[in-house]
């Protein structure tokens, strides 16, 4: 696709909100479509919303799944909810950061895994859960997910 077809797609998504201001809506659109947000997507959102370009780019950098350019890095998702969390859950979550050496934004040291925790993937009865790169694993347990994740 190319950025002028993008744009007025991205045009039309906008447009199509009820709120045109929700930024986090808008930016999930544009990485849905780019895989990332680039200096003149922002720009272009801060011109059609009325949005502040600073603004936008606080809600990048709050958001670790938001970025400003294509990356190899992968999410590694754990449920920690009211089921999955007593089951194993947060074990497995608390191992993972110590494994990967998660930083405070959730960046495994080798920039590769962005660790999250979920309350509920919706597969309560088959805790554990675990979302690895997209796809939701139940019944875990830590060393499938080290498996799963080529870890030692």
């Amino acid at each position: 696709m190319d950025k002028k077809e993008f744009f007025k797609e991205l045009d039309e998504f906008i447009d199509g909100l009820r709120d045109k201001k929700d930024d986090v809506k808008i930016l999930n659109f544009v990485v849905e479509k780019l895989d990332s947000i680039p200096k003149d997507v922002q720009k272009h959102i801060a011109d059609k919303t009325g949005l502040m370009e600073i603004s936008i780019e606080n809600t990048i950098n709050f958001y670790p799944k938001f970025r400003t350019k294509v990356s190899d890095i992968k999410e590694v998702a754990v449920c920690t909810g009211m089921n999955c969390g007593p089951a194993g859950g947060q074990d497995i979550y608390n191992a993972l950061v110590e494994i990967l050496e998660v930083d405070k934004n959730g960046l495994s040291k080798d920039g590769k895994i962005i660790l999250n925790k979920k309350r509920c993937f919706g597969r309560c009865p088959k805790g554990p859960n675990v979302s690895i790169y997209g796809e939701i694993y139940s019944f875990m347990t830590l060393q499938d997910v080290k498996r799963r994740l080529g870890l030692k």
